[in-house]
């Protein structure tokens, strides 16, 4: 039976609280958690200071504790050692009055006598353990035993047994989380599971002996070599009860999951350590050859597509090429490409060498992308050869030659059946660079049915595709979601800078946790692709917490290492602009970022109705015509297709900054109250951090005033021949209207400034300039 402890706990729970007179025997097989459960349950019920713990109650000096282990008593004056005879000479009242000391006077709560370790309950030790309960019940106590096994059957009906079984896996995983340092993957916490038979302290014992990247996944680990004291000690009754012939047919066991089978066709045994530990005692495996060590030589054959398969990355050389090279198999080197890709590691040196080792063949590109090529066209693996090309130098470049022939080849490849998940991710993230999250999202839904025999390479590959997805619509929960699953399975994936970067824009929409550094992890190891991709996420995250100027920065250094991220070009694009113009006074615009604000965008980067928005956002931040901005007005109110939350958001926190920067200080600070209200709404509260910082920013700079960008396009033009000197009639006939419309319009402006008359009009045109003042 596999399950956890809560019912476990409920039962103990239970039976302290009762008034039955019952004794309770837990049983279960050494390490298997028996006193940690029980002390657990005491404590829920409140029996923390007014239990009893009988700690070697089969020695000759037994001793009781209290819970917390503060306080101890001998009990070794009461003979409880003669409890192997008739258990005439133990004096149970004593022994009671003796654990009753502090009980006494430990305050409200069940008076529990939990005796711990009996071991065997024989005969002997049921009726010493009945005449116990028999005078416990007597003055109000409890009694609870853990036995290992029982020999008598049956018991007094007056006993009552629970047998703790092995924990499930969700169990197991959060003892190891528990008590290790190191993060544990997946599968590796099912392999501890089936090696331990669900036992705890043996989990931890050979968890014990595994080194760090043994347990998080990146070496591979099939099982112990011997067996350690604590699966000893569990398994000692049972290697001692076995038969010459069962313990013969265990040696030679298959320890990967053989039970032992009797002739009526019943499993007796399924403990693979007591298999192993058979094989020990025989000093051989069953068949007369010594035991071998387990095989981990990545460089015979097949071993390398097993550790690629596994994401074992640090079983592979420094470059993926080089264990390709030496085995020129089509489908390692698919897979080399695959999970370098997908990792974002550097794929092969850098020299403009080929892009696959000599003697593997063109048809390694098949691979890539179908698990059995032979169901793809010759159109599509003609594509798929070209994608893979393409990708590959973008991973060198940062830089794509032809979008249009990769949109295209993307078409056909993508339909196609029978697809290895390592290849959809990839897929997914060419598509999301060319700003066709439509068919990203399609791609995803296609092939997201569940398929036989997937290996751990492609289920991280799904995560991490979906995650990309749901970081391009901005559903950053999602994003940590998916990230958390695949790093659950692979702990590792915590380490790769695709994921941190995901990781840290996430964070920081959901919690307005600011990244914490821009190191990536094994520096000079990243494509230049990733490097990019990297500093966008962190870009986004900067700018998401109100740090424009260091998002302006990564931003910057994104689009100039991969001028095609995955968060498409008009995404980056828009968040660079907005990061400039909130940390920089109107018109200054630093020449780099200028330089990469210039090249034209394609209209298949803005097809789909979000990038549509975000391509409205940066077009409204470029056309700088004042604030109220008429672009910004409607790219809101009349967008070229309904936008998200998350678009809707990010265009009102853009307008807002761009409306407080040029001195629009009520217009923009409407536009940032309504992105507050909905980024509560949407789950996305790290923006109210950015917000915050805003606005403290602008005020410390003197953002409150004067709110110049307000003026209309006539008053401007007066102020601007009123600052240089001319009289109310020189600006009436410089403007074509009547001197009073001079002298309204201008006292209208004074009141909108702020300020009383020319003189201060004069004065503050000399202190805080606008930047349309300069051009008169």
């Amino acid at each position: 039976m596999v399950h956890g402890r809560d019912r476990e706990l409920r039962v103990i729970g239970h039976f302290a609280t009762d008034l039955d007179p019952t004794v309770l025997v837990v049983r279960g097989l050494s390490g298997i958690g028996k006193t940690a459960t029980v002390l657990q349950a005491l404590k829920q019920v409140g029996a923390g200071s007014s239990a009893v713990r009988v700690v070697r109650p089969c020695s000759p000096r037994p001793s009781a504790h209290d819970l917390d282990n503060n306080r101890r008593i001998d009990l070794s004056a009461w003979s409880v050692q003669d409890h192997e005879g008739d258990g005439s000479e133990f004096d149970a009242t004593g022994f009671l009055r003796a654990v009753s000391v502090w009980a006494d006077d430990s305050g409200p709560g069940p008076r529990v006598l939990f005796v711990d370790d009996v071991g065997v309950l024989t005969p002997e030790r049921a009726r010493w353990l009945q005449h116990l309960a028999d005078e416990a019940y007597g003055q109000d106590w409890r009694v609870i035993a853990a036995v290992r096994s029982i020999t008598v059957e049956p018991l007094s009906d007056d006993v009552e047994v629970l047998e703790l079984g092995p924990l499930d896996r969700m169990s197991l995983r959060r003892v190891l989380d528990m008590e290790l340092s190191a993060p544990v993957a997946a599968d590796v916490v099912e392999h501890l599971r089936w090696w331990s038979a669900g036992n705890p302290r043996l989990a931890l014992e050979l968890a014990g002996s595994l080194s760090a990247a043994e347990l998080c996944g990146d070496v591979a680990w099939t099982g112990p070599d011997n067996v350690g004291s604590a699966a000893r000690r569990a398994y000692r009754a049972l290697l001692a009860g076995l038969d010459p012939a069962t313990m013969t047919a265990l040696a030679a066991a298959d320890l990967g999951g053989t039970s032992v089978v009797r002739r009526d066709g019943r499993a007796t045994v399924r403990h693979p350590l007591l298999a192993l530990l058979c094989r020990e005692v025989r000093g051989a495996d069953g068949g007369g050859r010594e035991v071998q060590p387990l095989d981990r030589d990545v460089t015979k054959p097949g071993a390398v597509a097993s550790v690629l398969d596994g994401l074992h990355l640090d079983e592979l050389p420094a470059r993926a090429w080089a264990a390709v090279a030496a085995a020129p198999d089509p489908r390692l080197a698919a897979r080399a490409v695959g999970v370098s890709l997908l990792a974002g590691r550097t794929w092969r040196d850098h020299g403009g060498g080929p892009l696959v080792p000599d003697g593997v063949g063109a048809e390694w590109t098949n691979h890539l992308w179908w698990r059995d090529p032979a169901g793809a066209g010759e159109a599509a693996r003609a594509a798929g050869a070209r994608v893979a090309e393409t990708l590959l130098r973008l991973e060198d470049t940062g830089d794509l030659a032809d979008p249009d022939r990769l949109r295209a080849d993307l078409r056909l490849v993508g339909p196609t059946p029978g697809q290895d998940w390592v290849g959809v991710d990839i897929q997914v993230r060419a598509l999301l660079m060319l700003g066709d999250v439509v068919s990203a999202r399609g791609l995803l839904a296609d092939h997201s049915g569940a398929t036989p025999g997937r290996t751990v390479a492609e289920i991280v590959a799904r995560d991490l595709a979906a995650a990309r997805v749901a970081a391009f619509d901005g559903r950053a929960a999602d994003v940590r979601a998916h990230l958390a699953h695949a790093a659950e399975l692979r702990p590792s994936v915590d380490g790769w800078l695709p994921a941190r970067g995901m990781r840290a824009a996430a964070d920081a929409v959901v919690d307005g946790t600011v990244p914490a550094s821009t190191m990536p992890a094994q520096a000079g190891s990243w494509s230049a692709r990733v490097l990019g991709e990297y500093a966008a996420d962190l870009g986004a995250a900067h700018l998401v917490v109100g740090q424009a100027e260091g998002a302006v920065a990564l931003l910057t250094i994104a689009l100039e290492h991969c001028a095609w991220p995955y968060r498409g070009r008009v995404q980056v694009r828009g968040d660079l602009v907005e990061a400039v113009l909130a940390s920089s006074p109107p018109g200054k615009v630093g020449p780099r970022a200028q330089r990469l604000l210039d090249p034209p965008l394609l209209p298949e980067e803005r097809s789909a109705p979000d990038v549509a928005a975000a391509y409205s956002r940066l077009s409204a931040l470029l056309a700088d015509d004042g604030a109220p901005s008429a672009a910004f007005e409607a790219a809101l109110h009349a967008p070229p297709a309904p936008m998200s939350p998350w678009q809707r958001a990010r265009m009102l926190v853009a307008y807002g900054r761009y409306a407080v920067t040029r001195g629009g200080r009520a217009t923009g600070e409407a536009m940032l109250d309504e992105a507050r209200t909905l980024v509560r709404l949407a789950g996305m509260a790290g923006w109210l951090r950015g917000i915050d910082v805003f606005l403290a920013e602008a005020d410390a700079s003197g953002g409150t005033g004067p709110e110049w960008e307000v003026l209309g396009g006539h008053e401007r033009e007066m102020v601007r021949l009123a600052v240089h000197g001319a009289t109310n009639s020189q600006i009436a006939q410089a403007t074509f209207v009547s001197e009073r419309t001079v002298v309204n319009r201008l006292r209208r402006a004074y009141a909108t400034l702020g300020i009383r008359d020319r003189r201060d009009l004069v004065r503050l045109a000399e202190t805080r300039p606008p930047a349309w003042l300069a051009g008169g």
